[in-house]
């Protein structure tokens, strides 16, 4: 079995064959001790051992209990080697550093500590009563080897600490992974949410802000704003007829609010303690983020929390003040397209049909003391001005369809996304479409292409995916989407459980929520290790009733 070692995995083995090295060699050039052959003998037995234990250790580190009784039987078998190499006078006595590492640096403080006393204990016993001369005494024994026992200490105690070190820079490293996996995630839902999802903004920051500080309530309070919806205020943890209370709480402190800029520690009445972060865009104050604190939470750990919250309450300042600035875009671009579609209209077409309506008045009242042929010459002349009209006016229509006018397309938008998507990511994407959409009302345009971006980015940033297959099949009453992949998979049954705790699954919630709003079927079907696949059917003009 391939084993990967660390570089401290590597340190500790490297000592141990030094160690070994350096007290065999000690154990060959003393005078004393057994017959050299022997001696050669029991170094190589000790070469095999030590081989067998390092074997054993890394092969079972992750089981505690199997890692002690390895430990305890060499420190027994080290023990009675120096024990019968010599007593106080063995090399090997050191060599008990080998066990002592490990059990300092994988096992719990008490066990090493309860070893690294039992092992002096002993050998001091034994050599005591087999070793000793007339002269010692059992204090000058322990003065004699004190330096054995310290030495032992010291380097467990240096153990432990570089151990305890090692851990927390674990934990800081699994929690930063886990919050940019967070932090990537909302960021790729906010991206890609609709006016629907956008209003309820406040329940996507208060789900990441749980998942982020890993307490159990947290909440996004919006102040009342003039002119639009409102957003509506969120809160998670709590129970709902608890929330109305709550958020009446906070209203009372919405002058104290708009003036800060800082995180706030406070206590509200029947709510506990809590952290509040003001959000505020360039241009108003948008309301408060907060976390309710656990009574155990240490300094350290609301530091920890102020940062989430800080973060999160620029992503939502950020999020906020880009969503209304869209929104102003698109009103200005409607407006503008407006005026110009008017402005050709009347330059063109309504001049045209004005001159129309004028002679065909004009033939009406004359018509009577015209010749056949003044009368078929002016309907001739209406008829070249009724083309010349119909003309400009399918010039405009032109002018105004990117399908007609060689515009970029709806379909071709997304062939774009993916083929970014596809070199960005080093990932094969095939996207086949059958089919056309021209006639395909905006919402399902838009719902459709938040879903195939949803679903290829979760293939690629989850799903680690290297292939991924989108079919659209688009029909005049009907609307098919299958994408799958060759990622590694996943078990649904917990991503929905999941989901429901609100720890994961936004991303399939939102898909699964744009296929039902416009009267769809959302199928998502996966196993660990065989990919996933999602499979979409849409009837076109349910939405249109609906609205109706």
């Amino acid at each position: 079995m391939n084993i990967r070692l660390s570089a401290e995995d590597r340190m500790i083995t490297f000592f141990r064959y030094l160690s070994l090295l350096l007290t065999s060699l000690m154990f060959l050039v003393t005078r004393t001790g057994p017959a050299l052959v022997y001696k050669i003998l029991i170094i190589l037995a000790l070469g095999l051992l030590a081989h067998l234990f390092t074997a054993f250790f890394w092969s079972f580190r992750h089981r505690p209990h199997a890692v002690m009784v390895s430990v305890s039987i060499e420190m027994l078998l080290i023990l009675l080697l120096a024990i019968g190499t010599g007593g106080y006078n063995s090399p090997f006595k050191l060599y008990s550093l080998n066990p002592i590492l490990i059990a300092a640096g994988s096992l719990s403080f008490y066990f090493c500590w309860s070893l690294l006393t039992g092992y002096f204990a002993i050998f001091l016993g034994f050599c005591y009563f087999f070793y000793k001369s007339a002269d010692d005494t059992l204090a000058s024994i322990l003065l004699d080897n004190g330096n054995l026992f310290l030495a032992l200490a010291l380097t467990a105690t240096f153990m432990q600490l570089l151990l305890k070190l090692r851990r927390q820079r674990e934990e800081a490293e699994a929690r930063t992974d886990e919050m940019l996996e967070h932090i990537k995630s909302l960021y790729h839902i906010v991206e890609t949410s609709s006016e629907h999802d956008f209003m309820n903004i406040g329940q996507v920051i208060t789900d990441y802000a749980l998942k982020l500080t890993k307490l159990n309530k947290a909440l996004f309070w919006f102040a009342g704003s003039s002119g639009g919806p409102s957003l509506v205020s969120r809160q998670t943890g709590w129970l709902p007829e608890e929330e109305e209370s709550l958020f009446g709480e906070l209203k009372k402190y919405e002058p104290e609010w708009r003036r800060q800029k800082e995180p706030i520690f406070r206590s509200i009445p029947g709510f506990g303690d809590m952290l509040l972060m003001p959000v505020r865009m360039s241009t108003r104050f948008v309301g408060v983020i907060g976390v309710k604190l656990e009574a155990h939470e240490g300094l350290e750990g609301r530091r920890w929390y102020i940062q989430q919250l800080m973060f999160l309450a620029e992503l939502s300042a950020i999020t906020l003040e880009r969503h209304e600035l869209s929104v102003t875009e698109n009103r200005l671009i409607v407006t503008n397209e407006q005026n110009r579609i008017a402005d050709e209209m009347h330059d063109s077409v309504s001049q045209s049909l004005f001159g129309i309506v004028y002679a065909a008045h004009s033939l009406k009242q004359a018509c009577r003391k015209m010749t056949p042929s003044q009368l078929e010459e002016q309907i001739e002349l209406i008829h070249d001005s009724a083309t010349k009209a119909a003309k400009e006016l399918r010039i405009t229509i032109y002018s105004l369809s990117s399908k007609k006018s060689g515009g970029p397309t709806w379909l071709g938008m997304v062939r774009s996304h993916l083929k970014s998507l596809s070199r960005l990511n080093d990932v094969e994407i095939d996207f086949k479409v059958k089919g056309d959409d021209f006639s395909l009302p905006y919402p399902y345009h838009k719902a459709l292409f938040r879903i195939i971006s949803e679903a290829t980015g979760n293939a690629i940033r989850h799903g680690g995916a290297g292939n991924i297959e989108v079919e659209l099949t688009l029909k005049p009453r009907w609307i098919g989407l299958a994408i799958r992949d060759d990622g590694i998979g996943f078990d649904t049954d917990l991503l929905w459980t999941r989901s429901e705790e609100g720890t994961s699954g936004l991303g399939m919630k939102n898909m699964q929520h744009l296929a039902s709003s416009l009267g769809g079927d959302f199928q998502l079907s996966s196993n660990e290790n065989a990919g996933t696949q999602i499979l979409i059917s849409i009837p076109v003009g349910v939405v249109e009733l609906k609205n109706a």
